[in-house]
Formats: structure tokens, C-alpha cells, sequence
């Protein structure tokens, strides 16, 4: 009995050791799979991640995109409605100013002003605006003309038709002509 009781206990002891190194190799097996389900589960939420942050990108792109140019044509817009704010007539004095905006965006002024009462001087020069508030040119043409007592034209004179100056906005119904040739209305502010 004795021995029968011996080789129970070592039967059972192998059979506690092979259980046990078999559940270690079941659990070492399935720490392997767990590992591999976790590392799959990781990198499977990162691609998901990088997709959904691409996905998330483009349409902030798209956005971003849209508002650029929805700012750039508000900018058109207001530039438009600035520069036709100004366009017009002005008046000072003996002097006249026109200015009347092109189809390639610049501006025609065409400025007329009294020199005496049989002569007055022309000046045409085409402008382009700052966006700001000013005009600048470097085309003026200015001629002179001596009217005969019946009113008709008697001489016309071209004095220079390189002329520079600038057309400062004020406000809506002001402007300041600056003449960089003759200075003719330094000063004087022109209004509708």
C-alpha cells in the first residue's frame, strides 16, 4: 500500500507538473495571441486614426481654400464699390475734374481749369488706384487753348505729355488733385 500510495502521489505530481507546463504553454500561447490581438487592435486604431485625420485634412483644406477666396472676392467687391464711390465730377473754383473708370481698371481723369477768361488748360492722363486712397498717373497730356471771341478754338497748344501727379480720395465727395508739373490746384480740395 505503501508503495501503491507512493506511486499515486508521483503519478499525481507528473500529472500537476504536465498540467502545469501545460497551462504555461497555453498561457505563454495565448500571452503570444493576446499580444498579437492588442499589436493588430493598435495598429489597426492608428490607420484608422491616420485615415480619419487625412479625411479630417481635406476638407479643412477645402475650407480653408474657400474662405481664401471668398476673402479675395469680398476685397474685389469692396475695391469695386470703393473706386466707384469716387468716380465722377468735381469741382473748385475755375477748375473741373472727371473721373471715370476703364474696362482694364484704370482711371480716365480728364481735368479742365480756367486760365483766363479766352484761355484754359486741359490735362488727360489715365490713373490706377491703390486700393487705399489714392490715384497715381505718369501719362498726362496738357494742352492749353485760346478761344476766339465767338467761343470757337483758336490755338491748341500740347505743353507736356509726360505728366505725374496723384488724385488723393478724402471722402466720398472729396479729393485732393496734386499736379506734380505745375502744381495748379496744390491745396485745394475738389468736391462734387
Amino acid at each position: 500500500m505503501k508503495k501503491r500510495l507512493l506511486s499515486i502521489i508521483m503519478i499525481s505530481s507528473i500529472a500537476l507538473q504536465v498540467v502545469a507546463c501545460g497551462a504555461a504553454e497555453t498561457a505563454s500561447a495565448e500571452g503570444l495571441k493576446v499580444e498579437k490581438v492588442v499589436e493588430t487592435e493598435v495598429t489597426q486604431e492608428t490607420e484608422n486614426a491616420a485615415v480619419a485625420v487625412q479625411e479630417t485634412e481635406k476638407p479643412a483644406e477645402a475650407a480653408t481654400d474657400a474662405s481664401i477666396e471668398a476673402q479675395a472676392e469680398q476685397a474685389t467687391d469692396d475695391t469695386q464699390k470703393q473706386t466707384s464711390d469716387f468716380e465722377g465730377q468735381y469741382y473748385a473754383g475755375k477748375g473741373n475734374l472727371s473721373i471715370t473708370k476703364q474696362e482694364d481698371g484704370s482711371f480716365l481723369i480728364e481735368v479742365w481749369w480756367g486760365i483766363s477768361a479766352a484761355q484754359h488748360g486741359e490735362w488727360v492722363m489715365h490713373g490706377k488706384y491703390d486700393g487705399a486712397d489714392t490715384i497715381t498717373y505718369n501719362d498726362c497730356v496738357k494742352h492749353e487753348y485760346t478761344l476766339k471771341d465767338n467761343g470757337e478754338v483758336d490755338t491748341d497748344e500740347t505743353i507736356y505729355t509726360d505728366g505725374t501727379g496723384s488724385i488723393k480720395i478724402v471722402d466720398s465727395n472729396t479729393i485732393m488733385w496734386t499736379d506734380d508739373m505745375e502744381h495748379v490746384a496744390d491745396d485745394t480740395p475738389m468736391t462734387r
